[in-house]
């Protein structure tokens, strides 16, 4: 009932969301006007203009963002990292010739662009892929944009543009800007519910009016914001007839960095709005909307953003929720159409300040802690280059390159890492196969011929070639080698084509090369021999075989290096005398032959159940023909099998010892013949034959410690992966 409840109050607009948005609005405003007036700075638009795109920017994005309710409480607006990508495309436009009303066309097609990449990321699923790019890389373009920020505000803080009087006052605009930034950074902490940005500016614009009334003659208008636009046709209408005469070289990969780069941002921010709300975001909705919100921007004449962590968290704690966004916008496009006579108040210094003290929190110096520590320090490296690409040279290619050295490295890791992760033989793990007891004596004296590889990780182009070095001399064997690969993630073609290179390599030896628990997330579909074929038209030169599971390999092989050492292998259809049961190895034949005498025979057809999980029986069941599998049920239709008995073999050897129930099934593969022990048979045979009863008890006895041994040793095997 109260999660319904919620939920209904989560999809209705409330007073919460309108205060959301007026708090979100407070911090944002000085932001959204400092951005504005230093991107259209670089094509020498008026400062009014630059404030205009930086309201309607942040209007449209936060409606958009709203009314698509990807994030709960998500406020978006332009940021520091936008700012400067914006501000190297609309670099690149001026330096292509581009000004006046081609340029504004210019700057409008990049960000209709923008939204359009960003709608198609979102509806492609592709936000997931984008939280991907290393945490390093995005700090150290983070980092070098604060960088640029700063020094976009170099000039504005100079005192160009002063005359007369106002010449030895050249100084007024950078005391505005450091005053805003004092007022940004203490204010909160003396009155933690006055925004600090919009403190920092009533501050900086009052000291900055105080000097002017000190000078007693108005500042330079090259000082001063001057009166916004608002809605005109002027600010909204595009020569859209000439986009055919655009640079679309310099702005196809501004608008794909910029694109990337907001969805980026915006995700991150979602995360934490998450945190905040206790909700999921949807990454497809948030970047389809975010797309449309760009463009609508772009068409009014607004400018690029993403989303904004400060403005996000204020809007949650003042209330915001699912309609936050919407009412932030709102709140914007009212500033937008009614209060433009504003701007005539508002020094260009101060806004300088603002975002000046936002540089300050978008840097992260948590480099310099990395570059501290060696485990680090190369996060460090990348973090720095990204930073000196980005001030020294251009951020687009900063994110590049920072990219593709977190790829390298990224491999040089898994080069790095091993790739067999334990090397064993049959004479330590053997198959779920119960052997008959010359097999066992052979395969305990032979079991070294059969090697086990358990492999992990990715076979791919850096670690296929040196597989084939840590397998090193057991290719120059006529052993059997088996790759496990239950824990390899993936394979490549290159991996494939070495796999081939073993293969061909083993069978010239006489050798043979077996693979099992090949998955499908490997990229190989099927048998090894298949993939093979695919990757060379020479197709399969050399046998290799493909194996569900490990047990089932380790069999085969077993079987071949019997066969190998001229003892053939029981087959399902051979007969065992009982004199040659493994039961009897402590017998001698008078007392195998009066074993038998007590034994009675029983029949079971394939497919059914000898007995089953639960039921509670105490008779040792010695296998004369056929096969008997124990099953443990998994699921309504799975199992795992734990063991395979064939002639020549007992099991159930624990009833004898005390009743209890079976731990699972006991189902007959083949049809079968055995003999039953009771426990009844065997307390008589104790009273009249004990050495009889004690040389069954020592067989029994060998068994339950192999089995121990063998329990011990999986593990311990499981326990090291």
């Amino acid at each position: 009932m109260h999660r319904q409840g919620l939920l209904a109050g989560a999809n209705a607009p409330g007073a919460g969301d309108l205060l959301g948005g007026l708090a979100a609005a407070a911090i944002l405003l000085p932001q959204a006007m400092a951005f504005g007036v230093t991107l259209f700075a670089i094509g020498h638009f008026d400062a009014s203009a630059g404030a205009y795109a930086g309201l309607v920017g942040t209007a449209m994005l936060c409606i958009a963002s709203g009314v698509a309710g990807g994030t709960r409480g998500l406020i978006t607006a332009p940021t520091g990292p936008t700012l400067v990508l914006l501000g190297s495309a609309l670099g690149g436009l001026v330096a292509a010739g581009l000004e006046g009303g081609a340029l504004a066309l210019g700057l409008a097609a990049t960000i209709v662009l923008t939204g359009a990449l960003q709608f198609a990321i979102g509806a492609s699923g592709g936000g997931r892929l984008i939280k991907y790019i290393p945490f390093p890389v995005v700090s150290g373009f983070m980092t070098g944009s604060a960088i640029l920020m700063i020094k976009s505000q170099l000039k504005p803080l100079s005192g160009t543009g002063a005359t007369g009087v106002w010449t030895g006052w050249w100084w007024l605009p950078a005391a505005a800007a450091a005053i805003t930034i004092l007022g940004t950074k203490l204010v909160p902490r003396v009155l933690p519910q006055v925004p600090g940005p919009i403190a920092g500016l009533v501050l900086g614009t009052l000291a900055f009016h105080l000097g002017g009334q000190v000078v007693g003659v108005a500042p330079p208008e090259a000082w001063m914001i001057g009166a916004l636009p608002g809605f005109s046709a002027d600010s909204v209408g595009f020569a859209w007839q000439d986009l055919g005469a655009l640079p679309w070289p310099v702005i196809v990969p501004a608008a794909v960095a910029l694109a990337v780069l907001a969805s980026l941002d915006t995700l991150l921010t979602a995360v934490v709005a998450d945190v905040a709300t206790g909700t999921r975001h949807d990454s497809r909705r948030e970047l389809m909307g975010q797309g449309v919100g760009q463009a609508a921007s772009a068409l009014l004449g607004g400018m690029a953003g993403a989303g904004t962590t400060a403005a996000t968290v204020i809007a949650i704690k003042s209330g915001g929720g699912r309609w936050v966004g919407v009412g932030a916008g709102v709140v914007f496009l009212a500033l937008t159409a009614f209060a433009g006579d504003a701007g005539k108040l508002l020094p260009i210094g101060a806004l300088a300040g603002v975002i000046i003290a936002v540089a300050f929190d978008v840097a992260d110096l948590d480099i310099l802690t990395w570059a501290r520590q060696g485990r680090t320090r190369q996060d460090a490296a990348i973090a720095v280059l990204v930073t000196a690409i980005t001030v020294g040279y251009d951020l687009m290619i900063a994110v590049g390159v920072g990219v593709a050295i977190a790829i390298l490295l990224f491999i040089r890791e898994q080069i790095k890492a091993p790739v067999v992760h334990r090397r064993s033989t049959a004479s330590e793990m053997r198959s779920i196969r119960s052997r008959p007891q010359a097999e066992r004596t052979l395969l305990d004296q032979h079991g070294h011929r059969i090697v086990i590889y358990e492999l992990r990780g990715n076979l791919f182009f850096g670690t296929a070639d040196r597989l084939i070095d840590e397998l090193g001399s057991d290719l120059d064997s006529d052993d059997w080698i088996i790759l496990h690969l239950r824990k390899v993630s993936r394979i490549d073609l290159t991996a494939v084509r070495f796999l081939q290179q073993i293969a061909n390599r083993l069978h010239e030896h006489g050798g043979t090369l077996l693979c099992c628990e090949l998955h499908a997330g490997t990229g190989i579909d099927g048998s090894f021999a298949e993939a093979f074929r695919m990757a060379s038209r020479k197709g399969v030169t050399s046998p290799v075989l493909t194996f569900n599971g490990r047990d089932e390999a380790l069999e085969f092989a077993e079987n071949a290096l019997l066969e190998a050492l001229e003892l053939a292998p029981t087959r399902i259809d051979d007969f065992v005398a009982l004199a040659d049961n493994a039961i009897a190895r402590y017998l001698t034949p008078a007392q195998a032959e009066a074993l038998a005498a007590h034994l009675p025979i029983r029949e079971i057809k394939s497919g059914a159940h000898l007995f089953h999980s639960g039921e509670t029986t105490d008779e040792v069941y010695l296998v004369a023909r056929g096969q008997i599998e124990i099953r443990l049920a998994t699921t309504a239709h799975h199992h795992k099998r734990l063991a395979i008995y064939g002639a020549g073999t007992f099991f159930g050897e624990l009833a004898l010892l005390k009743s209890g129930p079976r731990a699972a099934d006991a189902i007959a593969t083949a049809d079968t013949r055995c003999w039953v022990l009771e426990r009844a048979t065997f307390e008589d045979i104790k009273v009249r034959d004990p050495a009889l009863a004690i040389a069954l008890l020592a067989a029994i006895c060998d068994v339950l410690v192999a089995n121990q041994r063998w329990s011990t040793r999986e593990l311990q095997r499981l326990s090291e992966w």
